[in-house]
C-alpha cells in the first residue's frame, strides 16, 4: 500500500502535461515533431537523468578504480586474519604449525582473488559504459 508521500507525489506526476524531447549527444533536449508525439513508443521513453549519467535506480555511477596488486593486498589483510583465526580456533586438534601453514595458504589465496574480483568488476563498468551511448536516448519530460 503506497504510503502519503507516495500518493502525493503520483498525484503531482499526473496534475502536469508532458512533452516529449529526444537527448542527443551533447545532452541537449530536441522536440519531437507533433505526428511521433502522438505515438511514441514506450519502451524506449524514459525520464532524462540528472547531471551526470544515472543508473535505472537513479544514482549515479561511479567509476571502479583500476586493479592494482597492493590494493589487493590491502583488501585482503583482514580475510587473511580472520581465516587464521577460524582455522586456529576450529582446527584445534592438529598440530599449531599445520594449522598455521593451511591458514598462510588460504590467506594467500585471497590476494589473487581480490585482484580478479576487482578486474572482473572494472572490465564489467567498462563494458556498461561502452554500450550506454549506443542505445536511444528518448526521454519524457
Amino acid at each position: 500500500m503506497p504510503t502519503r508521500k507516495q500518493k502525493r507525489r503520483r498525484e503531482k506526476d499526473r496534475r502536469h502535461e508532458y512533452e516529449y524531447v529526444y537527448v542527443d549527444e551533447e545532452g541537449q533536449e530536441v522536440e519531437v515533431d507533433e505526428a511521433e508525439a502522438d505515438h511514441p513508443a514506450p519502451a524506449k521513453t524514459a525520464k532524462a537523468p540528472a547531471q551526470g549519467k544515472a543508473k535505472s535506480g537513479g544514482r549515479t555511477t561511479r567509476e571502479p578504480p583500476e586493479p592494482s596488486w597492493s590494493r589487493s593486498v590491502r583488501r585482503a589483510i583482514p580475510w587473511q586474519i580472520g581465516i587464521l583465526v577460524l582455522i586456529v580456533v576450529v582446527l584445534r586438534n592438529s598440530p599449531l604449525i599445520s594449522r598455521l601453514l593451511v591458514a598462510i595458504l588460504y590467506g594467500a589465496l585471497f590476494v589473487p582473488l581480490m585482484y580478479m574480483t576487482d578486474r572482473m568488476v572494472r572490465n564489467r563498468w567498462l563494458k556498461q559504459q561502452a554500450a550506454q551511448p549506443a542505445k536511444d536516448k528518448r526521454s519524457k519530460r
